[in-house]
């Protein structure tokens, strides 16, 4: 009998070694894309934000931002001539976003290619449910 975690395990480094090479090219990683998508899809948010959403670790996640700011991608938010501790994505974030997310999706896309419209759907009902179960908001 296979056992589920060991399934799941190989499944998912599959998949995130996938994606790693995709973002490979532009110097990124999985962990990073994680920062581009929250942000992405939230518009700010503070560091804590993004770590708590992921279950991240405080320190590497501050590490994650420092380096997208580095190259550029992400920036603090600046009000009243102060710069708050409040993240949104550069222009060049932001554009960079719109080029690998449409390579990501394509990867997204392939692997689900196997499942039906209704599988896929009973697929994300499953994932919410074992979301709920581990406590994940």
């Amino acid at each position: 009998m296979k056992l589920f975690f060991q399934e799941y395990a190989r499944v998912y480094r599959q998949i995130i070694n996938d994606v790693n090479r995709i973002l490979k090219p532009y110097g990124l990683t999985s962990v990073l894309w994680r920062i581009f998508l929250y942000l992405e899809k939230n518009g700010t948010a503070k560091a804590s934000h993004i770590y708590e959403y992921y279950s991240m670790d405080k320190g590497m996640t501050s590490r994650y931002i420092a380096k997208l700011r580095g190259f550029g991608y992400v920036e603090y938010i600046e009000h009243n001539g102060k710069i708050k501790k409040i993240l949104k994505l550069t222009e060049s974030g932001h554009n960079l976003f719109e080029e690998i997310n449409v390579k990501i999706r394509e990867h997204e896309k392939n692997v689900l290619s196997i499942f039906s419209d209704k599988e896929k759907g009973q697929l994300m009902e499953m994932i919410e449910r074992l979301r709920g179960k581990t406590g994940i908001k």
